[in-house]
């Protein structure tokens, strides 16, 4: 009858999602299919007082969780994003290095503007139709083995879709985990099954920008 009463629960909990917010968008962001792209590069969130827990996004104002940020974990996230959204053949990306450069000469030029509007000038420099940006406020590695972790992975980040038209923000997508065994949580059921091992945090942000992904406008 336990083990009849298990099964059932496994079932229940098989098709429930992973922790993800869906932010606010513009009422038509499922038309906007915007074609030609810009992605700046990604970056860290960390708190004025290291000792507070959280941070605000500077374009959306959500709250996001803190941890430990290593040195690079932004590009981390940013090379994982930029690999699989290049995968899409259905818009054109223009090359980071040029879109990094100019946004680097923006942000300096203009220290008042507001990060919405620094993204949107980059955009008119280069003709983009839109302005993709992520920011990361945890990136902890697990401690352990894949097999055996002292502790888990954890991480946390945004991705921003700026339309550069009107630099209105038409997608935003949060990913903030940390992985947790069987046991702990059965609602990550279906995902434990898939991968019954402990991640490390690039595999974490591998599946998180696989599930945010999912969202975005035009995606195929």
């Amino acid at each position: 009858m336990i083990a009849a009463l298990f099964i059932c629960l496994m079932f229940a909990v098989a098709g429930c999602a992973s922790k993800k917010d869906q932010l606010r968008s513009s009422s038509d962001t499922e038309k906007a299919v915007l074609k030609r792209i810009a992605i700046v590069p990604f970056q860290r969130l960390v708190p004025d007082d290291l000792s507070s827990g959280a941070v605000r996004c500077p374009i959306c104002g959500t709250i996001y969780p803190v941890c430990v940020l290593p040195q690079n974990a932004e590009m981390v996230v940013q090379d994982v994003f930029v690999e699989k959204f290049s995968a899409h053949k259905q818009w054109t990306i223009i090359p980071m290095d040029r879109v990094a450069a100019v946004y680097s000469r923006i942000s300096a030029q203009d220290l008042k503007a507001t990060p919405a509007d620094k993204l949107k000038k980059v955009g008119q420099e280069f003709g983009a139709d839109g302005v993709v940006v992520g920011y990361v406020s945890c990136f902890r590695e697990r401690k352990g083995y894949a097999l055996s972790a002292e502790r888990p992975a954890s991480v946390t980040f945004g991705v921003y879709l700026i339309r550069v038209s009107d630099g209105a923000l038409i997608w935003g997508k949060i990913f903030d985990k940390t992985q947790q065994s069987l046991m702990e949580n059965l609602f990550q059921a279906s995902i434990f099954f898939k991968k019954p091992w402990w991640l490390t945090a690039r595999e974490l942000a591998e599946e998180g920008v696989d599930e945010i992904l999912t969202s975005y406008p035009g995606i195929e």
